[in-house]
Parts: structure tokens; sequence; C-alpha cells
């Protein structure tokens, strides 16, 4: 008998956890939704001068926050549905999704170690109000962290993995070489793609609601601002349909932008702007201007978390193994 043949290997059917993270990846889509539908009612809507005086995002930060959370919706809904049908490029986008998702729930909790202590500081003996924060950190530990970081866990199992690749045959393995061939693209190179892509999507948005950016310290208005968040726009979309493809430029073009988003925000950490200005611009009221007056401490934890942000490098650097060696 040939020892090279392929011969199938034993795994662990995990099609009822499919099912069931996709159930609760369609409830989250559904959360989106109605979020957004009730934001706009709010916001948009009649209800709007009904709201009782407190600070109120300008128009244009809800408008950009409900598209995120139709997209948000729409990958959730995606990813619900592939996981029911155990299908593996629903595995690599919840990879995807879970990651980031992750990625901006430790980001918030970070933020708040900085700006509940001087909000608790600013209303002492408040008993009500100190529990509001306490069911606020609760509820972001648990939808942000605790609930990414399990979805996380569940679709980088081997025995997830398998179950999705068991309808494809793919579960055939080597004796001689003991490897088993994976369809279709790297978790790592689909989490880069669709990390550039969403990029390419927020500047696009960002470009017609909010007409300027800050770039190297320096803020820039209206048509130059424009032109900016255009090119950069174009530049991510092109690397993502690049990368998906797998080709070298793709991840040169990544490397290249992701080290000039470093060094950016390092230059405005060094040199911040006005930053009430800067939202004084962007059609903050006078209410939310004040909200952040009182709380100092967003401002450098806002610079420093686009740095963090930015230690993507390293994950882009690790994405080379999967490319070409030249291109």
């Amino acid at each position: 008998m040939d020892s090279t043949l392929p011969v199938a290997i034993p795994y662990k059917n995990q099609r009822g956890w499919l099912i069931a993270f996709g159930i609760i990846e369609i409830l989250i889509s559904c959360g989106f939704v109605l979020i957004t539908l009730f934001s706009t009612y709010v916001l948009v809507g009649p209800a709007r001068a009904k709201i009782p005086p407190g600070p109120i995002p300008p128009l244009g930060a809800a408008v950009f926050m409900g598209l995120e959370y139709e997209l948000l919706a729409v990958l959730f809904f995606t990813g619900g549905i592939g996981s029911i049908l155990c299908k593996n490029w629903a595995r690599i986008l919840m990879l995807v999704v879970s990651g980031l998702w992750l990625g901006l729930g430790l980001m918030s909790m970070l933020t708040l170690t900085f700006i509940v202590p001087a909000m608790t500081h600013q209303h002492p003996g408040n008993i009500l109000h100190h529990g509001k924060l306490v069911v606020m950190i609760a509820l972001i530990i648990v939808m942000m962290v605790l609930l990414p970081a399990a979805c996380l866990f569940f679709y980088s199992r081997k025995s997830v993995r398998s179950t999705c690749l068991a309808p494809k045959g793919a579960l055939l393995v080597t004796p001689v070489t003991g490897e088993t061939p994976t369809p279709g693209l790297p978790p790592a190179v689909a989490i880069l793609g669709v990390w550039q892509a969403v990029a390419a999507f927020i500047m696009f948005v960002c470009m017609f609601i909010f007409p300027m950016t800050v770039v190297f310290g320096v803020v820039l208005h209206g048509a130059a601002a424009v032109l900016v968040m255009l090119t950069y726009s174009v530049l991510f979309a092109y690397t993502a349909w690049m990368v998906f493809r797998q080709k070298l430029l793709g991840w040169r073009i990544a490397i290249l932008t992701t080290g000039l988003g470093m060094i950016s925000a390092l230059v405005t950490i060094l040199r911040p702007p006005d930053m009430l200005q800067l939202y004084r611009q962007m059609g903050f009221d006078q209410k939310m201007l004040h909200f952040y007056e009182q709380v100092p401490q967003f401002w450098p934890v806002m610079w420093w978390g686009m740095m963090v942000m930015g230690t993507v490098l390293v994950f882009v650097l690790y994405t080379r193994k999967f490319f070409p060696k030249k291109g």
C-alpha cells in the first residue's frame, strides 16, 4: 500500500456549537439594527427636540456611527448564517471580526482606566452616578472583551476548522508530510485584507461627514483634508484588493501606510493640536465640549490609543510569509 496516499483524520464534530454561535451572531446583528433605528429616531427624528439637556453628538457623528453599526450588522449576520451552515469562509470572517472586536474592547478598557477616575472625582458621593459607571463598565467587559474573546477562542480551535473543512474533503493528511491542505486564503491574510477594506470605508465616509483630518500633528481642513482622505481611501481599497489576491505589492503598501500612520500618531502626541477647537469645527455642541474639558485625560489616551493600534505593524510583518518572495 502506498504510504503517500492521503487518509482521513478523525476530528470532533462542532456543528452544534457552530450553529449556536451563528444564532448568537445573528442576534447581535439584530441588536445593531435596533440601535441604529433607535439612534436615528432620537438624534434625527422628531424625538431630538425632546432630548433632555446634556451632551449631544453632532448629526455627522450620528450618521457615521449609524453606518458603522449597519456595517457591523451585515458582518455579524453574514458570519452567523455562514457559521450555521458550517462554512470555512465564515470561520475566517469571524476570526477577523472577533480579533478587531477584541482589540477595540481592550482599547475601550484602557480609555476607561483614565477617564472613570476623573468622572468619579467630579461627582463625589453620587451613588446613582457611580452605579451607572459600574453598569457601563460591566457591559463593556462582557460585550467588548469576554464575548469577542470567546468567539476568537472558539473559531480558532482545530476541531472547528476540521468541521468547516470536512464537507470539502479537506480533512486528508499524508503520513509522510503530516500536512493538512487548507483551501482559500490564510486567516492572517484575510484579516489584513478586511482591515484595509474597513480603513478604506471609514476614510471615504469621513470625507463627507468630517472634512478635516490630522496628519503629523497638523490639522487639515476643506479641500486639503478631502484630498488626503480620498488618497488614503483609494490606497487602502487598492491594498485590500491586492492583499486578497496575495500580491506582494499589497503587503508592501500595507507596511508603508501602517508605518506612516504610526509616525503621524507619534508626532501628533508630541505636538498635539487644539482638540477643543477641532471638535468645535466638527459640530459638537457646547455641552459636549464642556464634557471633554472636564476630562482632560481623554486627549492623551486617544492619541496613545492610535499608537497602540499602530502596533498592527507587527501583525503586517508577520503576514509576509504568506506572500510570494518576489512580485
